[in-house]
C-alpha cells in the first residue's frame, strides 16, 4: 500500500511539473540586455559634437572672436567683476536672446529682471555666465541647447534643441 501511495504521489508530482504553463527559466547570463541608456548617451554625445561643429561654423562665418569654456559656452566678456553672486542672492540682469539665425523673441529682447541666483529660475547656461560675470559685468555668449532651453524650447520663440546667442549684463547683486 505504501508503494502504491508513493507511486501515485510521484505520478501526480510529475504531471503537475510537466503541465506548468510557465516558460522555461533563462539563466542570468543569457537574459536580454537593455541598451537604451547606452544608446541615449551615445546619441547625446554625437548630437553635442554636431552642435559644437555647427556653432564653430557660425562663429567662423561671422568672424567672431570668442573663447570657449569647458561647459561649451562661447563667450566674449566686455567687462568682468570680482564681486560674484552666491546661491540665494538676488541678481538684477538685462539680457537679449536670439537664435543663431538672428530670430529673436520679443519677451527675450532687452529684458530686465531680478531673480534668485542658483535656484533654477534661469537656464543653466545663464547661471554659469552670471557666476563668471560678477556685478556690473557684461558679455556676449553662445549657449549650447542643453544649457539653454534644451529639449522643450521656450514657448513659441525658441524651438527645441536650439543653441542661442545672448548678451547679458549683471546690473546688481543683493546678498
Amino acid at each position: 500500500m505504501k508503494n502504491v501511495i508513493f507511486i501515485v504521489f510521484a505520478l501526480v508530482a510529475c504531471l503537475a511539473a510537466c503541465s506548468s504553463n510557465d516558460a522555461p527559466q533563462i539563466p542570468a547570463n543569457k537574459l536580454p540586455v537593455d541598451h537604451t541608456k547606452e544608446n541615449l548617451i551615445e546619441y547625446n554625445k554625437q548630437y553635442m559634437e554636431y552642435e559644437d561643429d555647427e556653432i564653430n561654423k557660425y562663429i567662423d562665418s561671422l568672424h567672431l572672436q570668442m573663447d570657449k569654456a569647458s561647459s561649451g559656452i562661447r563667450y566674449k566678456l566686455n567687462l568682468c567683476s570680482k564681486v560674484k553672486p552666491t546661491s540665494g542672492s538676488k541678481v538684477n540682469i538685462t539680457y537679449s536672446v536670439s537664435l543663431l539665425d538672428g530670430t529673436s523673441c520679443p519677451d527675450l529682447t532687452n529684458k530686465t529682471t531680478t531673480v534668485e541666483f542658483g535656484k533654477g529660475k534661469l537656464p543653466v547656461g545663464f547661471e554659469i555666465i552670471l557666476g563668471i560675470l560678477g556685478k556690473g559685468g557684461s558679455g556676449d555668449f553662445i549657449i549650447p541647447c542643453m544649457l539653454a532651453y534644451g529639449v522643450s524650447g521656450r514657448e513659441n520663440c525658441i524651438p527645441p534643441y536650439s543653441p542661442v546667442r545672448c548678451s547679458i549684463t549683471l546690473n546688481n547683486i543683493e546678498f
